[in-house]
């Protein structure tokens, strides 16, 4: 065991053939007279005079890049200190040519009879520009970054404080598809050059993953966000300018994100993933922009996942916690019913009672619309065979999901369901929200043909809310038009939204297609709504959506 400089010298001759059989450089670091002694062959590569180095923590500055001196410092400082186990760290080195080298040094830490360290033996090995470099760019890479932050938290004695910028290039991916990646390597050349200039100085860029580019601010008069924010837009203009002055085929925006950190109290992985929240967060938002990190943004998307996820375990289990309700339709001009309009409930184990406002829209972003959709018209469809027997001319509403429409086999479902439970096209209808997969998608247009033509009743539900097209009318795909509240809470004062409602009823009725007006709370608003004549009235002033068992007690 090794407790002395004496100790060493019964070793030297493993050292000397260990150094002749390896074209690493192998090192003694004497840490208590600040000796060291290196490989001979690093004098072929270095500019040493010889192998022995006195006052080695300062002989040896000259030879690592200046930029990565503090960095190594404090890594044989943290060693020293006993705050750290072993010597690992990769940074560079100046060749006798002025080339610039990166390195991997390693060392065993030794310690004397007090337990104090006292001597670092290892090796020193090139490992070349491409590990630290992207070669596309010239930037660090990442590593670089992650390497930089974790010493900082470890021998810096006060915290490093700054923001980090990430910059993704917008639909990057076709860009490549439309152009090549020749191309794509071309532009990415040349926004990190943009990048770089901006910062004007490339130590503090790194080249990310795929199109994304990171740029620390820190040290600093202010690295905010919202410094982040201006220099997002400093590289932003200098991109166009580089467009318009370079005369690219194409056109492209970046979009940018910004956290800030603390080496003391926040994780590298905590911050880089706060700062690509962030860039996410731009990107959903039309691109093109800069979004700064936001907690309560960050924890509303995660508990948007954990109800999405709570979801899919419910659909899962049989559907449990979901719960078919029914709205009173009702017949106005004779005050009976008509029938109800089946509307899904949810109750969470976790969150409770949800708004359908809160997690219709996930069911849809993730399918689950699809297999819950069809339950849902199943328990609809047998619940009206049940309320038919005893009230002949009830009539069932169900809504689709546009997911449904395109991505299952809503028309076979329906149909199959209406023959299983021995229950007539006619005591259905099937509401479709309008929107612009009415007006643009092809194949939604097709499956609401077939439903057509199959005899199947349509609606056309929340009318004048979205992309509304005097040709729903006038091609009489839809046998109901249902008006949406928005123009109902306001009758009694907006004498537009009474003349608006009133000529749509008169065009519908003209082309013999029935309408009903939905959100009718007040006494006043069924009044006023009553002198349009509607087909049907439904809303809270006839009642709420119940279960089944309080509606069948209140209108069967």
């Amino acid at each position: 065991m090794i407790k002395s400089v004496k100790d060493l010298k019964a070793y030297e001759d493993v050292f000397t053939l260990i150094d002749e059989c390896t074209d690493n450089y192998v090192f003694v670091y004497d840490l208590e007279n600040d000796l060291f002694h290196i490989s001979k062959s690093a004098l072929d590569t270095f500019t040493l005079e010889e192998e022995h180095i006195k006052l080695a923590s300062s002989a040896l500055k000259p030879l690592v890049y200046p930029k990565d001196w503090d960095r190594l410092a404090a890594d044989i400082r943290a060693v020293r200190n006993q705050e750290k186990a072993q010597h690992n760290l990769e940074y560079r080195l100046i060749t006798k040519d002025d080339e610039i080298i990166w390195v991997s040094g390693k060392s065993r830490t030794f310690f004397n009879e007090n337990g104090e360290p006292f001597m670092l033996i290892g090796c020193i090995c090139e490992i070349g520009k491409h590990n630290k470099y992207d070669n596309i760019t010239s930037l660090y890479c990442e590593d670089v970054l992650k390497e930089r932050y974790a010493l900082a938290k470890i021998a810096e004695p006060q915290p490093v404080t700054g923001t980090i910028l990430l910059i993704g290039i917008d639909n990057f991916r076709e860009i490549n598809e439309k152009y090549g990646t020749k191309m794509g390597n071309i532009l990415l050349a040349g926004v990190a050059e943009a990048i770089a200039v901006c910062c004007k100085d490339r130590e503090n860029v790194f080249r990310f993953h795929g199109d994304e580019f990171a740029v620390i601010l820190k040290e600093q008069p202010s690295c905010t966000t919202a410094d982040a924010k201006k220099l997002y837009k400093t590289i932003r203009r200098k991109i166009d300018s580089s467009i318009e002055k370079n005369g690219y085929h194409m056109f492209f925006t970046i979009s940018g994100g910004a956290a800030s950190f603390n080496t003391q109290e926040d994780s590298y992985e905590d911050v880089l993933k706060n700062a690509k929240f962030a860039l996410h967060v731009s990107k959903l938002n039309g691109k093109n922009t800069f979004t700064p990190y936001s907690e309560d943004e960050y924890l509303s998307y995660i508990r948007r996942i954990d109800i999405q996820e709570e979801l899919r375990k419910c659909v899962e289990n049989d559907f449990k916690g979901f719960e078919v309700y029914y709205q009173p339709i009702m017949k106005p001009q004779t005050n009976t019913l008509y029938g109800s309009e089946a509307l899904i409930r949810w109750h969470s184990e976790k969150y409770g009672f949800m708004s359908p406002v809160d997690f219709v829209p996930l069911l849809e972003e993730s399918a689950l619309i699809i297999p819950l959709g069809k339950w849902i018209i199943e328990n609809a469809v047998r619940q009206c065979k049940a309320w038919v027997s005893v009230y002949p001319d009830f009539i069932m509403n169900i809504n689709l999901s546009f997911v449904q429409i395109i991505k299952s086999d809503i028309l076979k479902d329906a149909v199959e369901l209406l023959e299983q439970y021995e229950l007539s096209a006619e005591h259905v209808v099937f509401e479709v929200t309008e929107s612009g997969e009415l007006e643009n998608n092809t194949a939604v247009k097709h499956v609401l043909n077939s439903f057509n033509n199959k005899s199947l009743n349509l609606a056309i539900d929340d009318f004048g809310t979205g992309y509304s097209n005097l040709r729903y009318i006038r091609d009489m795909m839809f046998g109901i038009i249902k008006i949406d509240r928005l123009f109902i809470k306001d009758i009694n004062e907006s004498s537009q939204n009474y003349t608006l409602v009133k000529y749509v009823t008169e065009m519908a009725h003209n082309f013999n297609i029935k309408v009903c007006v939905e959100g009718v709370e007040t006494q006043e608003e069924y009044d006023k709504v009553m002198t349009l004549k509607p087909d049907c009235i439904q809303g809270f002033f006839y009642g709420k959506p119940m279960n089944a068992g309080n509606f069948a007690a209140s209108y069967i």
